[in-house]
């Protein structure tokens, strides 16, 4: 889910570049073809990339068994003469694609070259909680050093800063700047992920910056028609950062009726916290 907005804007970015971005998926009892089919029309423009159903689970064992992979999301990057050139996570393919479009990718060198990227992206998002001055510190560096790499590490940027009492300003101009451009581009994914990063409960921040987290959740409810019950979470918990659980429970209720599959006991488990939170304050 997290690495949608990102799969959608490398198909933007790529499209007249004889590029396909394939979303593959596998049947199981948790995941219909009914039900993929359901999330690709619910999302709409959030994944803006090809949507593949996996009936059998041949194309799995062609590629992530044979590869002796088991960690989703797994990015196969495919060239032009069928032969893969990289695998990793999809949030790392950016140089990948680059080199490879423009026939400078180093078949030899270049897995080696991303697991150092890698191993130096890995080592911000390490420190990003414990140590957020660090983490600030090491970004910046990786920002100078890959900039291609890092494209799509605004989000993380922001969510260190909102760690550092000292850059609060500079934090809510780089939310707000993620949130307008999210907005422009009508992708509630971006903007739902961007909200939840800010309410998560298990999230240690400085700052929540709950006006900010209620824009984007509302804007990608909106754009959503509000029938996603992930966005719909979203926006319950932000009303129950500010304190209104009333509003965060009607809410979770209509995200718990709108929810699909494995996703809908999460909900209803959020939904009996706002419950029993509204309930010791009447009893209060």
């Amino acid at each position: 889910m997290a690495s949608m907005p990102h799969l959608s804007q490398l198909q933007r970015d790529y499209k007249d570049k004889d590029v396909t971005v394939i979303a593959m998926t596998r049947r199981d009892p948790n995941n219909s073809l009914q039900q993929v089919k359901q999330m690709v029309e619910d999302k709409g423009d959030g994944m803006d990339y090809t949507v593949a159903f996996d009936q059998e689970s041949t194309t799995y064992a062609n590629f992530m068994d044979a590869a002796k992979k088991r960690g989703i999301p797994t990015c196969f990057l495919v060239d032009k003469s069928s032969k893969i050139a990289w695998i990793g996570h999809p949030a790392n393919a950016d140089i990948p694609i680059a080199k490879v479009v423009e026939g400078s990718w180093d078949y030899e060198k270049g897995p080696a070259m991303m697991q150092a990227i890698n191993k130096a992206r890995m080592a911000i998002y390490t420190a990003s909680a414990p140590e957020p001055q660090k983490a600030l510190e090491l970004l910046v560096k990786f920002k100078a050093d890959y900039p291609l790499a890092a494209r799509g590490m605004d989000e993380l940027h922001f969510s260190i800063l909102a760690r550092l009492p000292a850059h609060k300003v500079e934090a809510a101009k780089l939310g707000r700047k993620l949130v307008d451009e999210a907005i422009a581009a009508e992708n509630p994914m971006a903007l739902n992920s961007f909200a939840w990063n800010l309410v998560d409960p298990e999230a240690s921040l400085e700052n929540r910056f709950l006006d900010l987290a209620m824009l984007a959740a509302d804007k990608a409810n909106e754009f959503t028609d509000e029938k996603d019950g992930a966005i719909l979470d979203t926006v319950a918990r932000v009303y129950f950062w500010k304190g209104n659980l009333k509003k965060a429970i009607e809410i979770q209720r209509r995200a718990v009726e709108t929810a699909i599959g494995p996703m809908k006991p999460q909900l209803r488990k959020a939904l009996e916290e706002y419950e029993k939170a509204l309930g010791k304050k009447r009893a209060s």
